[in-house]
């Protein structure tokens, strides 16, 4: 009798002991004040997983393959490095999704490459020009660089620098502004919608919930700059394109975020990305002082009609 109660005493204890570690181990997301899924305040991004992924690699890596892919691209691209940008948050590292190391960000297709039609490949193959005609204007320089698109452009992006993005949310709308240059995103939860001839770089985005998760359909976007920068080649985005995006709080510290898009201009298949944020303590961002007329532009201009004039009198000398 004594064998069966100390044999019961230790199932109980057992299954007690699991149900409780099951239990502790599902995260329960926060809710804010109006009952959503709490996604409100500062969180960031910073990796060197380029968008595309190198041929012969799988999506998911080992630690010491992680470790030693970002000694060789500090290697390679930052030794010497005096920017305090690049250091100050520590070294470099791949991304990190539900404690995985990526090498890439697009998981589809399955070889992790932009299925890019042959529209597309002209387009990009030149990297942040359409065609090879050169810098004759400022409408030629990248997005990035004139302080139009930023990276939180739906599909949002990372970079190798410390990038934060502040969420607010209401009943009817939630906004994310980014610490870099990007204009104020706001996603409508309750359906508002744009006029067809209205479009802008970052598109029109309306959202709702699914669960715990936040959907985003981004539409209206504007075929002026396509291009949207990425760590490889760039991302084209057309005004066909049509973005779906999901957000998921997976813990305290992790919001999942996965993007798909369909683009019948520039690919010949949809392309799927996923990432993670990391949620930042600090609880708030500062000003990028950005704007399209910046002084560095009037250099690279001067710059390259110096280069024209070179070229033409070393041509003439001959």
């Amino acid at each position: 009798m004594r064998f069966r109660k100390a044999s019961a005493l230790v199932v109980a204890l057992v299954f007690g002991s699991l149900s409780f570690a099951q239990s502790e181990g599902i995260y329960e997301v926060a809710r804010n004040e109006h009952g959503q899924p709490d996604f409100q305040g500062v969180w960031s991004t910073r990796f060197i997983t380029p968008l595309e992924r190198y041929e012969g690699t799988p999506l998911v890596v080992s630690p010491e393959f992680a470790s030693g892919f970002a000694q060789a691209t500090y290697d390679a691209a930052f030794a010497g490095n005096t920017d305090p940008d690049i250091d100050i948050f520590g070294p470099l590292k791949l991304a990190i999704v539900k404690g995985e190391y990526r090498s890439s960000v697009l998981v589809y297709p399955e070889d992790g490459v932009l299925p890019y039609n042959e529209h597309g490949i002209s387009n990009s193959s030149f990297g942040y020009f359409r065609d090879n005609s050169g810098f004759d204007g400022p409408e030629q320089r990248p997005g990035v660089e004139r302080c139009i698109e930023g990276w939180g452009a739906p599909p949002m992006r990372a970079f190798p620098y410390e990038l934060f993005y502040g969420f607010v949310q209401t009943p009817d709308k939630i906004a994310i502004v980014a610490e870099e240059n990007s204009p104020l995103r706001v996603i409508h939860m309750d359906g508002a919608t744009r006029p067809e001839v209205i479009r802008t770089m970052e598109g029109h985005s309306i959202g709702r919930w699914e669960g715990e998760t936040l959907v985003v359909e981004t539409t209206h976007y504007s075929d002026t700059v396509p291009e949207r920068a990425a760590t490889g080649r760039p991302m084209l985005i057309s005004s066909k394109a049509h973005v779906i995006e999901r957000f998921t709080r997976l813990s305290e510290t992790e919001l999942f975020y996965q993007y798909t898009v369909n683009d019948p201009v520039y690919y010949n298949d949809e392309f799927r990305g996923e990432f993670s944020f990391t949620w930042d303590d600090s609880g708030h961002i500062y000003e990028y002082a950005c704007h399209e007329g910046n002084y560095s532009m009037t250099g690279a201009l001067m710059g390259a009609r110096v280069q024209e004039a070179e070229a033409k009198a070393a041509e003439q000398s001959h």
